[in-house]
């Protein structure tokens, strides 16, 4: 155990590694946050101004920014980007809901764009329980008001939230696929150790005591999870109380598959120190493996426009199991419900170990 307590003491000394091993992946995550800080703009012209639709602005408001827009301008700040939603309300619109008549709502977005989904989606289910509402109440306005607020004061209007539950889930995986490639890039500090020691001699000295090889590298991997598992915690919990990334309360589950993931990117570092004579070989052979596993197993975003084949390469790469676990947490999907990923993700690790390990084998003799 005394490789294992110096090595950390090494890593933990020195300040320019720790500054990399604990602020790196947060300035990461927080890259993934840039885009979702945009709010969604929209604007709504209401001619018809009654009880019933102040109510569905309000509704509308909480999942928008409203801007001020006027209705012959609507074409010309879709087009430049100042709103990405606009309704209009007919006059008159309430007194046909009321009726049973469809229309009345005017919807404008770009087309380019799925931002706006989330309030259509909110708006037609509105209008169909509103519907239900009035039908009940006979198209009388008085029954319908009355039946509305006993409604809304007895449970508010059910509406499925799925595609804003869908933009939180696509948003989690972000930051969490750039969670995963700073894990991979500070896996590295685990090679450069190796190097370093086999550079100034010290993996010949130990040898030359009376420790075998494997238990030299399980005691020095062994150090080197345990700076990752202190890592992983901590962004872990910056995640959930600092930067409060919504995960479907599978917390638990994402954290425990990272941490299996966490053996094979160390696993990975061990790897690459094998194959390396220096340490700025090191990392420019991590560098230059690290980017494009991480693009083709998903971490900087999904492969759904990917063709096949690209799809099919994808999978033999340790991210793309460990991305394709969080996309399953993230749905609903229970950790014991992995076991494929798990093996997969200890497959990899398994390879690079022995990978790194044959060679200092061969180096030690």
């Amino acid at each position: 155990m005394s490789i294992f307590k110096h090595t950390i003491k090494r890593i933990f000394r020195n300040k320019i590694q720790l500054i990399f091993i604990i602020l790196f992946p947060l300035a990461y995550m927080s890259l993934g946050l840039i885009d979702d800080q945009r709010p969604l703009k929209a604007a709504i012209i209401d001619h018809d101004q009654t009880e019933l639709t102040e109510r569905l602005i309000r509704g509308l408001e909480t999942m928008a920014e409203m801007k001020a827009v006027k209705e012959e301008d609507i074409e010309r700040d879709l087009k430049a980007l100042k709103v990405d939603y606009v309704l209009v309300i007919d006059q008159g619109f309430t007194e046909q809901l009321i009726r049973g008549e469809s229309g009345g709502l005017s919807e404008y977005t770009v087309k380019e764009s799925n931002v706006s989904r989330p309030l259509s989606f909110y708006l037609r289910q509105w209008a169909d329980q509103v519907g239900t509402i009035a039908t009940a109440a006979d198209h009388q306005s008085d029954a319908f008001y009355t039946s509305y607020k006993q409604y809304e004061d007895r449970a508010p209007l059910k509406l499925d939230n799925r595609p804003i539950e869908n933009q939180q889930e696509e948003k989690s995986r972000k930051v969490l696929g750039f969670l995963v490639i700073p894990m991979l890039y500070t896996s590295l500090i685990a090679g450069l150790q190796i190097i370093s020691n086999r550079n100034n001699h010290t993996l010949y000295r130990t040898l030359a005591a009376p420790v075998r090889i494997r238990s030299y590298m399980l005691q020095m991997i062994g150090s080197f999870l345990a700076v990752a598992l202190i890592q992983l915690t901590f962004a872990m919990l910056v995640l959930k109380w600092g930067y409060r990334v919504p995960m479907n309360d599978s917390e638990w589950g994402i954290y425990a598959l990272l941490i299996l993931f966490s053996v094979a990117a160390v696993s990975f570092g061990v790897a690459v120190s094998s194959i390396s004579k220096s340490i700025l070989q090191a990392c420019l052979i991590g560098i230059c493996l690290i980017e494009p596993i991480s693009m083709l197993g998903g971490a900087y975003g999904p492969l759904d426009w990917a063709p096949d084949f690209v799809k099919t390469i994808s999978q033999f790469t340790p991210v793309y199991w460990v991305m394709d676990g969080i996309d399953q947490l993230l749905h609903g999907q229970s950790l014991l419900e992995l076991g494929k990923e798990a093996v997969m993700i200890i497959l990899f690790a398994i390879i690079f170990f022995l990978f790194g390990t044959i060679r200092k084998t061969d180096i030690a003799k």
